[in-house]
Protein backbone atom coordinates (compact mmCIF):
# COMPACT_ATOMS: atom_id res chain seq x y z
CA UNK A 1 0.00 0.00 0.00
CA UNK A 2 2.57 2.06 -0.58
CA UNK A 3 2.73 5.47 -2.17
CA UNK A 4 0.54 7.70 -0.58
CA UNK A 5 -2.79 8.40 -3.31
CA UNK A 6 -4.81 4.71 -3.75
CA UNK A 7 -7.56 -0.84 -6.98
CA UNK A 8 -18.94 -9.63 -15.79
CA UNK A 9 -19.86 -10.96 -12.51
CA UNK A 10 -19.42 -14.89 -12.07
CA UNK A 11 -21.08 -16.63 -8.67
CA UNK A 12 -18.10 -19.07 -7.18
CA UNK A 13 -18.11 -21.40 -4.49
CA UNK A 14 -16.27 -19.84 -1.15
CA UNK A 15 -14.56 -22.33 1.01
CA UNK A 16 -13.23 -19.64 3.55
CA UNK A 17 -10.53 -20.98 6.82
CA UNK A 18 -10.02 -18.77 9.20
CA UNK A 19 -7.57 -19.25 11.29
CA UNK A 20 -5.65 -16.94 14.24
CA UNK A 21 -2.25 -16.36 13.71
CA UNK A 22 0.09 -15.40 17.06
CA UNK A 23 2.54 -12.30 16.61
CA UNK A 24 5.89 -13.10 17.32
CA UNK A 25 8.03 -10.19 19.22
CA UNK A 26 11.56 -10.35 19.47
CA UNK A 27 12.53 -13.62 20.37
CA UNK A 28 9.47 -15.36 21.06
CA UNK A 29 8.97 -19.10 19.94
CA UNK A 30 7.30 -19.88 16.31
CA UNK A 31 4.03 -19.77 15.57
CA UNK A 32 1.58 -21.88 17.41
CA UNK A 33 0.17 -25.10 16.41
CA UNK A 34 -2.84 -24.11 14.36
CA UNK A 35 -0.79 -21.81 12.37
CA UNK A 36 1.26 -24.32 12.00
CA UNK A 37 -1.41 -26.95 10.85
CA UNK A 38 -2.36 -23.82 8.91
CA UNK A 39 1.09 -23.62 6.92
CA UNK A 40 0.46 -27.41 6.38
CA UNK A 41 -2.76 -26.67 4.33
CA UNK A 42 -1.33 -24.35 1.55
CA UNK A 43 2.45 -25.07 -0.14
CA UNK A 44 2.91 -21.44 0.92
CA UNK A 45 4.31 -18.32 -0.96
CA UNK A 46 6.29 -19.30 -4.17
CA UNK A 47 8.04 -16.20 -5.82
CA UNK A 48 8.83 -17.95 -9.23
CA UNK A 49 5.10 -18.55 -10.13
CA UNK A 50 3.42 -15.65 -12.56
CA UNK A 51 0.06 -16.18 -11.45
CA UNK A 52 -0.75 -13.89 -8.59
CA UNK A 53 -1.00 -16.08 -5.18
CA UNK A 54 -2.56 -13.81 -2.30
CA UNK A 55 -4.42 -11.11 -1.68
CA UNK A 56 -3.44 -9.19 1.48
CA UNK A 57 -5.92 -6.56 3.20
CA UNK A 58 -6.22 -4.58 6.39
CA UNK A 59 -9.36 -4.53 8.47
CA UNK A 60 -9.72 -2.35 11.09
CA UNK A 61 -11.23 -3.48 14.62
CA UNK A 62 -12.04 -2.34 17.53
CA UNK A 63 -9.38 -0.90 20.28
CA UNK A 64 -7.51 0.45 17.82
CA UNK A 65 -6.24 -2.81 16.41
CA UNK A 66 -6.32 -4.31 13.04
CA UNK A 67 -6.96 -7.48 11.06
CA UNK A 68 -4.48 -8.48 8.17
CA UNK A 69 -6.87 -10.95 6.16
CA UNK A 70 -4.86 -13.11 3.25
CA UNK A 71 -6.53 -14.94 0.99
CA UNK A 72 -5.00 -17.23 -1.32
CA UNK A 73 -6.76 -16.69 -4.77
CA UNK A 74 -6.24 -20.07 -6.19
CA UNK A 75 -8.05 -22.24 -3.20
CA UNK A 76 -9.60 -18.98 -1.63
CA UNK A 77 -8.68 -19.91 1.73
CA UNK A 78 -8.14 -16.90 4.08
CA UNK A 79 -6.05 -16.58 7.20
CA UNK A 80 -6.74 -13.91 9.87
CA UNK A 81 -3.88 -12.31 11.66
CA UNK A 82 -4.16 -10.03 14.76
CA UNK A 83 -2.54 -6.80 14.38
CA UNK A 84 -1.69 -4.81 17.87
CA UNK A 85 -2.38 -0.89 16.05
CA UNK A 86 -3.85 0.90 13.24
CA UNK A 87 -1.78 -0.20 10.26
CA UNK A 88 -0.39 2.94 8.20
CA UNK A 89 1.64 1.60 5.39
CA UNK A 90 2.30 -1.51 3.79
CA UNK A 91 5.36 -2.54 1.91
CA UNK A 92 5.92 -5.56 0.11
CA UNK A 93 9.05 -7.57 -0.82
CA UNK A 94 7.97 -9.64 -3.32
CA UNK A 95 11.14 -11.99 -4.11
CA UNK A 96 11.66 -12.43 -0.58
CA UNK A 97 7.52 -13.02 0.40
CA UNK A 98 7.87 -10.36 3.14
CA UNK A 99 5.27 -7.81 3.62
CA UNK A 100 6.16 -4.81 5.92
CA UNK A 101 3.73 -2.88 7.85
CA UNK A 102 4.24 0.65 9.67
CA UNK A 103 1.45 0.50 12.68
CA UNK A 104 0.78 2.61 14.97
CA UNK A 105 -0.53 1.86 18.38
CA UNK A 106 -2.10 3.73 21.69
CA UNK A 107 -3.51 6.81 21.43
CA UNK A 108 -2.95 9.41 23.99
CA UNK A 109 1.17 8.37 23.30
CA UNK A 110 1.00 6.69 20.23
CA UNK A 111 3.55 4.18 19.33
CA UNK A 112 5.26 3.82 16.10
CA UNK A 113 6.38 0.00 15.38
CA UNK A 114 7.33 -2.12 11.64
CA UNK A 115 6.00 -5.46 11.33
CA UNK A 116 6.82 -7.93 9.33
CA UNK A 117 5.20 -11.02 7.87
CA UNK A 118 6.42 -13.95 6.01
CA UNK A 119 4.76 -15.54 3.48
CA UNK A 120 6.32 -18.56 3.72
CA UNK A 121 5.53 -19.14 7.37
CA UNK A 122 2.34 -16.85 8.24
CA UNK A 123 4.15 -15.68 11.43
CA UNK A 124 3.97 -12.03 11.87
CA UNK A 125 6.99 -10.14 14.06
CA UNK A 126 7.84 -7.11 15.44
CA UNK A 127 11.12 -6.35 13.47
CA UNK A 128 11.98 -2.33 15.26
CA UNK A 129 10.28 0.41 16.92
CA UNK A 130 10.09 3.58 15.21
CA UNK A 131 9.22 5.16 18.97
CA UNK A 132 12.22 3.71 20.88
CA UNK A 133 13.96 5.93 18.11
CA UNK A 134 12.15 8.70 19.17
CA UNK A 135 11.28 8.63 15.42
CA UNK A 136 7.94 9.60 13.47
CA UNK A 137 8.10 7.75 10.45
CA UNK A 138 6.76 9.32 7.12
CA UNK A 139 8.02 6.39 4.32
CA UNK A 140 9.55 3.21 4.29
CA UNK A 141 11.63 0.85 1.89
CA UNK A 142 13.44 -1.87 2.46
CA UNK A 143 16.13 -3.69 0.72
CA UNK A 144 18.48 -6.38 1.95
CA UNK A 145 17.81 -6.61 4.93
CA UNK A 146 17.73 -3.06 5.60
CA UNK A 147 14.99 -0.56 6.84
CA UNK A 148 15.06 2.88 4.53
CA UNK A 149 12.64 5.13 6.59
CA UNK A 150 11.94 9.36 6.08
CA UNK A 151 11.31 10.61 9.38
CA UNK A 152 10.86 13.37 12.30
CA UNK A 153 12.35 13.73 15.53
CA UNK A 154 11.68 16.59 17.60
CA UNK A 155 9.93 18.19 14.21
CA UNK A 156 13.31 17.89 11.87
CA UNK A 157 13.25 15.47 8.96
CA UNK A 158 15.81 13.25 8.01
CA UNK A 159 16.62 9.24 6.38
CA UNK A 160 17.84 6.99 8.35
CA UNK A 161 18.87 3.07 8.06
CA UNK A 162 17.78 0.46 10.23
CA UNK A 163 20.03 -3.20 9.72
CA UNK A 164 17.11 -5.77 10.33
CA UNK A 165 19.82 -8.20 11.39
CA UNK A 166 21.49 -5.93 14.47
CA UNK A 167 18.68 -3.69 15.06
CA UNK A 168 21.14 -0.97 14.95
CA UNK A 169 20.58 2.83 13.76
CA UNK A 170 22.63 4.87 12.03
CA UNK A 171 21.27 8.71 10.44
CA UNK A 172 21.87 8.72 6.91
CA UNK A 173 21.06 12.77 6.25
CA UNK A 174 19.10 14.93 8.27
CA UNK A 175 17.53 18.73 8.28
CA UNK A 176 15.28 18.23 5.00
CA UNK A 177 11.50 17.45 4.93
CA UNK A 178 10.85 14.24 5.17
CA UNK A 179 8.55 12.78 2.67
CA UNK A 180 7.87 9.96 0.25
CA UNK A 181 10.44 7.56 -1.17
CA UNK A 182 12.16 6.02 -3.71
CA UNK A 183 15.07 4.74 -5.21
CA UNK A 184 17.47 7.01 -7.57
CA UNK A 185 18.35 5.69 -10.91
CA UNK A 186 22.02 4.10 -9.15
CA UNK A 187 21.63 1.42 -6.08
CA UNK A 188 23.38 4.20 -3.83
CA UNK A 189 20.14 6.96 -4.58
CA UNK A 190 16.97 6.95 -2.39
CA UNK A 191 15.06 9.99 -2.48
CA UNK A 192 12.46 11.72 -0.37
CA UNK A 193 10.00 13.74 -1.80
CA UNK A 194 7.97 16.40 0.25
CA UNK A 195 4.35 18.02 -1.24
CA UNK A 196 4.04 20.63 1.38
CA UNK A 197 1.25 22.84 1.20
CA UNK A 198 2.97 25.61 -1.53
CA UNK A 199 6.23 23.79 -2.17
CA UNK A 200 7.54 19.89 -3.93
CA UNK A 201 10.76 19.62 -2.49
CA UNK A 202 13.18 16.58 -3.69
CA UNK A 203 15.94 15.87 -1.74
CA UNK A 204 18.40 13.33 -3.01
CA UNK A 205 20.54 11.16 -0.57
CA UNK A 206 24.19 8.77 -1.50
CA UNK A 207 23.60 5.80 1.19
CA UNK A 208 27.14 4.96 1.10
CA UNK A 209 28.35 8.33 1.69
CA UNK A 210 25.90 9.55 4.22
CA UNK A 211 24.94 12.18 2.75
CA UNK A 212 22.58 15.10 0.67
CA UNK A 213 23.81 15.06 -3.04
CA UNK A 214 20.82 17.27 -4.50
CA UNK A 215 18.32 19.30 -3.76
CA UNK A 216 15.31 20.81 -5.99
CA UNK A 217 12.38 23.23 -4.68
CA UNK A 218 9.76 25.13 -6.51
CA UNK A 219 6.63 26.04 -5.70
CA UNK A 220 3.62 23.91 -7.22
CA UNK A 221 0.68 25.67 -7.94
CA UNK A 222 -1.88 23.50 -6.69
CA UNK A 223 -4.83 25.02 -4.78
CA UNK A 224 -5.48 24.59 -1.22
CA UNK A 225 -7.69 21.79 0.20
CA UNK A 226 -8.04 17.90 -0.47
CA UNK A 227 -4.65 17.05 -2.45
CA UNK A 228 -2.79 13.60 -2.61
CA UNK A 229 0.63 13.08 -4.33
CA UNK A 230 1.67 10.43 -6.11
CA UNK A 231 5.64 9.75 -6.92
CA UNK A 232 6.95 8.28 -10.08
CA UNK A 233 9.88 5.44 -9.95
CA UNK A 234 12.76 7.12 -9.39
CA UNK A 235 11.34 9.98 -8.11
CA UNK A 236 11.76 12.36 -11.46
CA UNK A 237 8.00 12.89 -12.08
CA UNK A 238 5.38 13.82 -9.30
CA UNK A 239 1.48 14.13 -9.84
CA UNK A 240 -0.94 15.56 -7.78
CA UNK A 241 -4.71 15.11 -7.49
CA UNK A 242 -6.80 17.86 -6.36
CA UNK A 243 -10.07 17.36 -5.18
CA UNK A 244 -12.93 20.29 -4.66
CA UNK A 245 -16.29 19.27 -4.04
CA UNK A 246 -17.62 16.73 -6.80
CA UNK A 247 -14.47 17.89 -9.36
CA UNK A 248 -11.05 16.32 -9.22
CA UNK A 249 -7.54 17.45 -10.85
CA UNK A 250 -5.09 16.15 -11.76
CA UNK A 251 -1.20 17.99 -12.57
CA UNK A 252 1.94 16.95 -13.38
CA UNK A 253 5.65 18.34 -12.32
CA UNK A 254 8.85 17.56 -13.83
CA UNK A 255 10.88 17.40 -10.32
CA UNK A 256 13.91 18.12 -12.25
CA UNK A 257 13.22 20.64 -14.50
CA UNK A 258 10.95 22.19 -11.34
CA UNK A 259 8.09 22.83 -14.16
CA UNK A 260 4.33 21.68 -13.58
CA UNK A 261 1.96 20.99 -16.57
CA UNK A 262 -1.37 22.48 -15.47
CA UNK A 263 -3.24 21.69 -18.84
CA UNK A 264 -4.00 18.09 -17.50
CA UNK A 265 -5.93 19.61 -15.07
CA UNK A 266 -8.49 20.97 -17.08
CA UNK A 267 -9.93 17.94 -18.12
CA UNK A 268 -11.72 16.73 -14.70
CA UNK A 269 -12.74 14.21 -13.47
CA UNK A 270 -16.62 14.00 -11.81
CA UNK A 271 -16.41 11.97 -8.10
CA UNK A 272 -15.00 11.60 -5.10
CA UNK A 273 -11.28 10.51 -5.44
CA UNK A 274 -10.30 7.74 -3.22
CA UNK A 275 -6.85 6.36 -3.82
CA UNK A 276 -4.79 5.62 -6.78
CA UNK A 277 -1.66 3.48 -7.70
CA UNK A 278 0.83 4.37 -10.47
CA UNK A 279 2.31 1.34 -12.10
CA UNK A 280 6.35 -0.05 -11.62
CA UNK A 281 7.95 1.57 -15.00
CA UNK A 282 6.00 4.64 -14.62
CA UNK A 283 3.75 4.59 -17.77
CA UNK A 284 0.13 4.18 -15.98
CA UNK A 285 -1.71 5.71 -13.47
CA UNK A 286 -4.91 4.15 -12.15
CA UNK A 287 -7.93 6.52 -9.39
CA UNK A 288 -10.84 4.59 -7.44
CA UNK A 289 -13.73 7.49 -8.28
CA UNK A 290 -16.88 6.83 -6.94
CA UNK A 291 -17.91 3.23 -8.68
CA UNK A 292 -14.89 3.40 -11.40
CA UNK A 293 -11.11 3.34 -12.05
CA UNK A 294 -10.10 6.14 -13.87
CA UNK A 295 -7.03 5.21 -16.11
CA UNK A 296 -3.97 7.26 -16.94
CA UNK A 297 -1.01 6.86 -19.49
CA UNK A 298 1.77 8.59 -18.47
CA UNK A 299 5.01 10.45 -20.57
CA UNK A 300 6.58 11.95 -17.78
CA UNK A 301 4.40 14.75 -17.20
CA UNK A 302 2.53 14.63 -20.27
CA UNK A 303 -0.54 12.77 -19.80
CA UNK A 304 -3.19 10.86 -22.12
CA UNK A 305 -6.77 10.17 -20.09
CA UNK A 306 -7.71 6.13 -21.25
CA UNK A 307 -11.77 5.63 -21.28
CA UNK A 308 -12.48 5.16 -17.53
CA UNK A 309 -13.63 1.20 -16.24
CA UNK A 310 -16.87 0.95 -14.27
CA UNK A 311 -16.87 -1.06 -11.74
CA UNK A 312 -19.51 -3.96 -10.29
CA UNK A 313 -19.41 -2.67 -6.97
CA UNK A 314 -20.56 0.75 -5.23
CA UNK A 315 -17.69 3.15 -3.64
CA UNK A 316 -14.16 1.82 -5.06
CA UNK A 317 -11.59 2.25 -2.26
CA UNK A 318 -7.88 1.29 -1.98
CA UNK A 319 -6.30 -0.85 -4.84
CA UNK A 320 -3.09 -2.73 -6.07
CA UNK A 321 -1.58 -4.16 -9.42
CA UNK A 322 -0.55 -7.49 -9.37
CA UNK A 323 3.21 -8.04 -10.26
CA UNK A 324 3.06 -8.18 -13.54
CA UNK A 325 0.95 -4.52 -13.64
CA UNK A 326 -1.80 -6.22 -15.91
CA UNK A 327 -4.44 -7.01 -13.16
CA UNK A 328 -6.00 -4.30 -10.81
CA UNK A 329 -7.40 -5.38 -7.54
CA UNK A 330 -9.95 -3.00 -5.77
CA UNK A 331 -11.36 -3.14 -2.48
CA UNK A 332 -15.29 -1.23 -1.57
CA UNK A 333 -16.86 0.73 1.37
CA UNK A 334 -18.99 -1.54 3.00
CA UNK A 335 -19.19 -4.12 0.34
CA UNK A 336 -17.94 -7.89 0.88
CA UNK A 337 -16.35 -8.37 -1.99
CA UNK A 338 -13.22 -7.18 -4.42
CA UNK A 339 -13.31 -6.33 -7.89
CA UNK A 340 -10.57 -7.39 -10.24
CA UNK A 341 -9.57 -6.12 -13.81
CA UNK A 342 -7.96 -8.52 -16.28
CA UNK A 343 -5.83 -6.74 -18.82
CA UNK A 344 -6.00 -3.18 -17.20
CA UNK A 345 -4.28 -1.16 -19.66
CA UNK A 346 -6.16 -2.06 -22.69
CA UNK A 347 -8.35 0.12 -23.83
CA UNK A 348 -11.17 -1.99 -25.01
CA UNK A 349 -10.18 -5.59 -24.46
CA UNK A 350 -9.77 -5.60 -20.66
CA UNK A 351 -12.28 -8.28 -18.40
CA UNK A 352 -13.90 -6.88 -14.80
CA UNK A 353 -15.08 -9.72 -12.26
CA UNK A 354 -15.67 -9.58 -8.49
CA UNK A 355 -15.13 -12.26 -5.96
CA UNK A 356 -16.73 -12.27 -1.91
CA UNK A 357 -14.16 -11.16 0.86
CA UNK A 358 -15.82 -11.02 3.69
CA UNK A 359 -15.14 -8.59 5.91
CA UNK A 360 -14.54 -4.47 5.58
CA UNK A 361 -11.95 -4.36 3.61
CA UNK A 362 -9.55 -1.16 3.07
CA UNK A 363 -5.95 -1.43 1.93
CA UNK A 364 -4.50 -3.52 -0.30
CA UNK A 365 -1.78 -5.31 -1.72
CA UNK A 366 -1.11 -8.48 -4.14
CA UNK A 367 1.83 -11.30 -4.08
Amino acid sequence: MKRALAFATASVSLLIACQSVPVRQGSVPAASLRAQQAQNMDPGFDPQRQQDQYLCVIEPTTNNRSTLKIMNLQTRWVRRIDVPGRVLTMTGDHPQGKLYLSVRSGAAQPEYDLYVLDLKTFVLDRSLSFSQARLLPIDVQVRDQSVFVSAKEGGIGGLLRNDLNTGAWEYLASHFPAGLLEWGDRPNLIQSVYFGDENIERTTVDIDAQQVVDQQKFPHGVPFGNNVGLLSPQGKFFYAFHQLKGEVSLYAFDIKQGSVNRQVALQKAVGILYSSVISKDGTRLYATIDNRVERFELRGAFLRRMPAIPLPANEARHLSLSQDQRTLYITHEDTEQVSRIFNVNSEQGYRVDSFPFAGKNEEVIVF
